[in-house]
This record gives C-alpha cells, structure tokens and sequence, in this order.
C-alpha cells in the first residue's frame, strides 16, 4: 500500500467530502436542536459534579469521568501534532477555526449521546436489547432498513480504532519523544500502549482511575500551553487577536514564515485540526454509556466536550505562535517528499504559488551536498539553509530527476560506480537536513521550550498520560461497537494497542493515513445518519 496515495486520497476525502458533511450535520443539528451548545452549556457546567447515584451499576463511572473519556479519545499526541501541523502551514489564521470547529461539532457529540443510550423503538428492537450502548448498534436495531447501516459501520469503526487510534496517534507520540528523547521513540509509545491495554482489560477496576488519569492530562497540557505562553504574553495574545483577520485575509509573514493564502488557511484547518477534533464520531456515544445516571445528563455535558478539546487547542495555538517558534530557523531534516526544488527562492506565500520558479530536470548529489549550485530547497513555508543530503542515514550519492520541484525517481551508483536507475521506492529513505521551520512536531517541543526547559517534558509527561487513556477509552469503544461474543470483547479492545505498537516500530508507514481515511469515511457515515435521526434526536431530548 503506497503511502503518499493514501496520503493524497485522505486528503482530498476530508477537503472535499468529509468535512463538508461534518460542517452540513453541525448545521442541520444545530438548527434541529435549537443550537444545545449555547442552550445547555451553562446545565453542562452543573452536571459536571454529577455522582453516581447509589444503585448504579458498578460497570459505570460518574457522568464527568465518562465525558472525560470520551474527549481524550480525541485530545491526544495526533490532536497536540496536527494542529502544530495546521499553524505551521497556515500560521495564527488557524485559530479561528478551531474554535468553530469546538462550537459546531458539539451538537454532533449531544445527537450521539441520545442515541447510543436509548432504546430504539419498536417490538423488533426489543429483542436486542434496543441496540442500546454504542450508534452502531443502535441504528442497526432502528428497523430492517438500517440493520445493514448499522452493520457497514461496524468496518470503519474497527479500522479507525486500530489504524488511527493506535496508528496515527502512536506515530504523532512517537514523533514527539523522538525530538525530546532520541532513540526512546518505541520503549514509550510502547509503555503507553501497554498501559492503556491494561486499563482496558481490567475493566471497571481501573476504569475511574483511568479516566483521572484522562483529567491529569489535560490539566497537564493546559499548563504546558500557558508556559510556552507566557515566554512572551504580549505575542501570544497578539496572535489571538490577529488570527481573526488572518483567518480572512491570510496569514502574514512572520519572520521566516512566508506568509499563507486564506484559502490555505483554511485546508490547513480542516486537514489537520478537523479530523482530531472529530475522531470519536461514532464511538463517542459507547464511551458516553461508560457514565451512570441519567441520558439527559450525559447528553448536558457531552457539549462541553469539544468546547474544553478547543480552549486546550487554542492556547496551545497562542504559544506556537507568541512563542517565535513558527517563524525561526533550527537544524532539522524532511523527508525528500515533503521539499520542494526551486530555481529562486521564495520569500512569500504567493511566490510559492508560482509554478514556474520549481524546477525540472536532474539534481547531483554527492557526499550529501548537492552539485546544483543556483538550485534552493523549500519546505512548505520556508527555505533550507545549508542543505545535505543522506540516504539511510549515509551522505547521499545519487541523482535525482524532479519534476515541478518534486522527485519523482532516483539514481544510484551501480557496480562499477556508474549510476543507473534505482527503485522509487527507495525515495522514502533519502533526507534532506540543514537550517528550516519546524514540522508539527518540531514545533510543539520548541514552543514550549520557550517558556521554560521542562515545559516540553512536562508536555511530554501530559501526552503519555492521554494517549494511554485514549487507547483504553476506545478499546472500550470498540468492545461496545463490534458484534463479537462477549467473551472476544477484550481481545478487540486492545486493537488500538497494537496498531500503536506497530505505528513505533515504523515498519508501515501507510497505517497513519489510513487512520485519516478510516475517520473520514466515518465522520462521512455519521455524518448522515445523524442528519436522517435528527427528528428522532429532537424528540428523545425534549
């Protein structure tokens, strides 16, 4: 499975498809429900102190802990990384959309809530049960026409729980530790996967403290942000105020940032802030059902959710801007794929638009400095100072053939020395290192580091503890999603810990963008079946 078509086709699925529908569902629901996220927000706040009630069953934690769990499923390493991710290609005008992002896709989480924890109607129903515990059983036992629904949902949910809540969040983790503790990648994202196994299989014993555990975390992150904050206020909350007209009319440039269309803005939100954000559709309403007590209050506190995963979001946004990190040069490498060769370098956002400054037709390389001197490299906001070749870690001698800046094949030397065509494949290995802006993780270690020097491995310390929450919240998800016998509902729950297990060892570099595909293919799904239920959902909470 090649991994940058996959890369592509998540992209153009959430650009075009799953972010459109998301944006349609919030709109129809918010209308549909009378707007819950502003209705019940302060009734949300109140329940937040919610007790179990006595004759609760001992499955069941307290309302607010099941809410917790429910936002760390999404609020982890992939949510902290991709909206790095998105303000370093579209800077401050980023912010914004998070935030409508956290207000917008609230009714979504309240919908689900009503309906994975109501009976459906009608004497068929009855003999499931009603399908009551997760949406996917729910819709399924609706009526005959949504049996088959309920089972094609079943497929996205077990691939998103193994490919994007094991796979990209165990890459996201792995990425962030790399930075801070090289060559300790996989002994944690490991740790972290075997813990969350352990939460899960343990059940109700641990469950609480898992969810604790969830509320550190967040409250750890939180700190973390308003450290990295705080190395200079005053930019921090600049960029708070200015991100709103960078938001409409792209994000200026700021240092060695070039600067971003708003159109590029924008992709850059819904490409990699959206999909974190939205990651627990469809199986946030089975980690609804883990609090005791009543619907209506679960339903109360399920908008505060995405509201406390924005207010996180933007502060860690106004520490990777205030902080300078966005726009400073630091010795770094990319991937060959993710550079592109210039004839003249570029100082803005619209001279990167320009076509005709990439270059075509062959680069040398050799003893990793390239022979081409009037040639520049570019990352996607930015040039690289001094750049250097390697291949599998080795200074590189080959040749490269680019087209419109990009390599599309490769040369090597052959037996004699003489260079003959390589395999594309052997692309993925070649690096390109030097003085350049930050990635998305890059970033989150260096604006944090601005605060304080242990601001990063307090993060640090905060992601651990939220991934592994996350992977025993949907491990819990999917025993509660998948029609398997109760007694295989274990051996499904720690499918999001294996798929990190596999994401650190960087043996299928194709798992993360299938994770992206997997929940956009079920946003897309849920997406629909919530605007079809809408009716139903405004009847059940009136």
């Amino acid at each position: 499975m090649n991994p940058d078509v996959l890369a592509q086709f998540r992209d153009q699925l959430w650009l075009f498809v799953a972010g459109p529908a998301l944006g349609l569902c919030a709109l129809v629901l918010t209308v549909r429900l009378k707007a819950p996220q502003f209705r019940l927000l302060r009734e949300g706040f109140r329940k937040l102190r919610t007790r179990l009630p006595k004759d609760a069953d001992p499955e069941h934690v307290a309302p607010g802990l099941a809410l917790v769990l429910e936002t760390v499923g999404s609020f982890g390493a992939a949510a902290v990384v991709g909206t790095a991710t998105a303000v370093t290609l579209g800077g401050a005008g980023v912010l914004p959309y998070v935030l409508l992002f956290a207000i917008f896709l609230a009714p979504l989480r309240y919908a689900e809530v009503w309906l994975a924890r109501t009976a459906a109607p009608g004497k068929a129903a009855k003999k499931t049960g009603g399908g009551k515990g997760s949406l996917a059983t729910r819709v399924g036992a609706t009526s005959e026409r949504y049996r088959m629904v309920g089972y094609l949902l079943f497929v996205p949910v077990l691939v998103a729980g193994f490919a994007w809540a094991g796979g990209t969040q165990g890459e996201a983790l792995h990425s962030v530790v790399e930075r801070l503790l090289p060559g300790s990648g996989l002994a944690l994202v490991g740790g972290a996967a075997a813990v969350g196994a352990v939460l899960h299989l343990a059940g109700a014993k641990l469950r609480g403290l898992g969810a604790w555990v969830g509320v550190v975390g967040l409250v750890v992150m939180l700190i973390a942000g308003v450290w990295g904050c705080l190395a200079d206020p005053g930019a921090a909350f600049g960029a708070l105020t200015r991100s709103f007209g960078d938001m409409i009319e792209g994000s200026s440039q700021l240092d060695d940032f070039t600067g971003a269309f708003a159109g590029e803005v924008a992709a850059a939100a819904v490409l990699y802030a959206l999909p974190p954000m939205s990651a627990t559709s469809g199986v946030g309403g089975a980690m609804s059902s883990l609090g005791g007590g009543k619907t209506r209050t679960q339903a109360s506190l399920a908008v505060l959710g995405t509201l406390f995963y924005g207010v996180i979001a933007v502060v860690l946004v106004m520490a990777f801007v205030g902080s300078g990190a966005l726009g400073t040069r630091t010795a770094d490498h990319r991937s060959i794929h993710d550079v592109r060769i210039m004839t003249v370098p570029i100082e803005s956002a619209s001279q990167r638009a320009e076509l005709d400054r990439r270059y075509s037709g062959l680069m040398r390389i050799i003893d990793g400095n390239p022979r081409n001197p009037n040639l520049s490299i570019a990352t996607d906001r930015g040039m690289i100072r001094d750049p250097s070749f390697s291949l599998d870690g080795a200074p590189a001698d080959v040749a490269l053939r680019l087209d419109v800046g990009q390599a599309t094949n490769i040369m090597t030397p052959g037996r004699f020395g003489a260079l003959t065509e390589g395999d594309a494949s052997i692309l993925r290995s070649v690096q390109v290192g030097g003085e350049m802006l930050p990635d998305g993780s890059g970033l989150v270690v260096q604006s944090l580091a601005a605060g304080h020097s242990l601001a990063p491995r307090v993060g640090l310390a905060g992601l651990l503890a939220l991934v592994a929450v996350a992977f025993a919240a949907w491990g819990f998800a999917l025993s509660r999603s998948v029609p398997v016998p109760k007694q295989a509902q274990l051996v499904i729950g720690v499918v999001p810990a294996l798929g990190a297990g596999l994401a650190a060892t960087g043996l299928v570099p194709w798992l993360a963008p299938l994770g992206g595909v997997a929940i956009g293919i079920l946003a897309v799904a849920v997406s629909l079946i919530l605007i079809l239920r809408a009716k139903e959902v405004a009847q059940l909470s009136e």
